[in-house]
């Protein structure tokens, strides 16, 4: 009997992949920040990792509102990022970077995170999980 590998629950998310798109992108833009901005740098940062890490937890969390609470940790984290992005936008400290579709990819994670948060105080009102 062949058995299927099992995945954890945060791999089944399409907000977790985009996370993690925007964490890759912010990591490889951060490399291109001028010396002078090490705040910045170590902000846009953290911020993408802890949703992209925020996000994994409260997905491999059982209760609802467990959940809810680390989705929406990781939207206030995905909006500090965005924040620090459009910084490095305005400041034009990395031209010809696509800080632009990173700010996209900010947007789509957030909107995602508001729906997974939605979906889970509905669940824990209704006593489903």
């Amino acid at each position: 009997m062949t058995r299927t590998p099992t995945r954890f629950a945060h791999q089944r998310l399409d907000a977790f992949h985009v996370a993690m798109e925007l964490t890759i992108g912010v990591e490889r833009l951060a490399a291109d920040l001028p010396r002078g901005h090490a705040d910045l740098k170590d902000q846009v940062r953290r911020a993408a990792s802890a949703t992209m890490r925020n996000i994994t937890e409260g997905a491999n969390r059982w209760a609802p509102r467990d959940k809810a609470a680390r989705f929406v940790i990781a939207r206030g984290e995905c909006g500090e990022c965005d924040a620090a992005l459009e910084l490095v936008e305005r400041l034009r400290l990395v031209p010809g970077t696509p800080v632009r579709r990173l700010r996209q990819l900010a947007e789509r994670t957030g909107a995602m995170l508001t729906r997974l948060i939605q979906r889970q105080h509905q669940a824990d009102l209704t006593g489903s999980g």
